[in-house]
């Protein structure tokens, strides 16, 4: 025991000395009160930006809510009776519109090529009343507006047209043989231009529609004659009706025709 322990005390001598360190440290001691007062500055300056965005939300989705309601009364209610003084002051919010806020407008009647008309002027007042589209479909609820530019080089038409939410087929959407009306009269302006009778009428339409066309809304209707197919008795004519961004709603194609023995009345050298 005694050699052993001899022994044991040289390697004892050399060996490292380990020093075992607390796996975690000591924490520091924090004073309750100074943590109180800590959240309670934190809690106080978050208020404020808390009830900033809660009145931000509120002020949107209160806005959101007024607007989809306006425009649910609009589509809901009855749509004012041609004559009217409510129908008279949409007219002419209408045209004012027509005017100064739409850039297609402003194209047309800066380009000299392009001359702009009337579509009814060779129709009395009381021949209006009869006819359909300025008749029973017209006023701010119909066909409210339209506008004609003619380009004799291009043998072109285009209509800026108003259609109100009177002539729709499916809630929002103007009715397929509303828009079949339209695009024949259009169609057939621009046949008539050609005809040296200045008459004629429709002997076949084509249409096809390709997106919807949502009403109270202004679209364009683009009415081009071929002139090569087109004689003094027969015209070919195609159109596309575009919404005021440029996109393609409808396309049409249709055939004129002057008849020999029927006895049309002559429309006069505008539309």
């Amino acid at each position: 025991m005694h050699s052993r322990g001899i022994l044991q005390l040289p390697l004892r001598a050399h060996a490292p000395r380990v020093h075992v360190t607390p796996r975690f440290p000591l924490a520091s001691r924090v004073s309750l009160r100074n943590i109180s007062n800590t959240a309670a500055s934190q809690n106080t300056s978050a208020q404020p930006s808390r009830w900033t965005r809660r009145l931000v939300y509120a002020t949107i989705f209160g806005a959101l809510g007024v607007s989809v309601g306006k425009w649910m009364d609009k589509k809901v209610a009855a749509p004012p009776i041609p004559g009217t003084p409510e129908d008279k002051l949409q007219l002419q919010d209408i045209q004012q519109v027509f005017d100064t806020g739409l850039p297609i407008v402003q194209r047309l009647r800066g380009n000299p090529d392009f001359v702009e008309m009337g579509v009814y002027e060779n129709y009395s007042e009381e021949s209006k009343t009869h006819r359909l589209t300025s008749g029973a479909l017209g006023g701010s609820r119909g066909i409210a507006l339209q506008r004609a530019f003619w380009n004799e080089k291009e043998h072109q038409l285009i209509s800026v047209v108003f259609m109100g939410s009177g002539i729709e087929g499916w809630p929002t959407m103007v009715h397929g043989g509303a828009l079949g009306t339209i695009i024949d009269e259009n169609l057939g302006r621009a046949a008539v231009r050609h005809f040296p009778a200045r008459t004629g009428m429709t002997a076949n339409l084509n249409i096809n529609y390709r997106a919807p066309v949502y009403s109270d809304n202004f679209y364009s209707i683009h009415s081009t004659l071929d002139p090569k197919q087109s004689t003094d008795r027969k015209a070919y004519v195609k159109c596309e009706v575009r919404d005021m961004t440029g996109r393609v709603c409808v396309e049409a194609t249709g055939l004129f025709v002057v008849p020999k023995k029927l006895k049309l009345v002559r429309l006069g050298d505008t539309f």
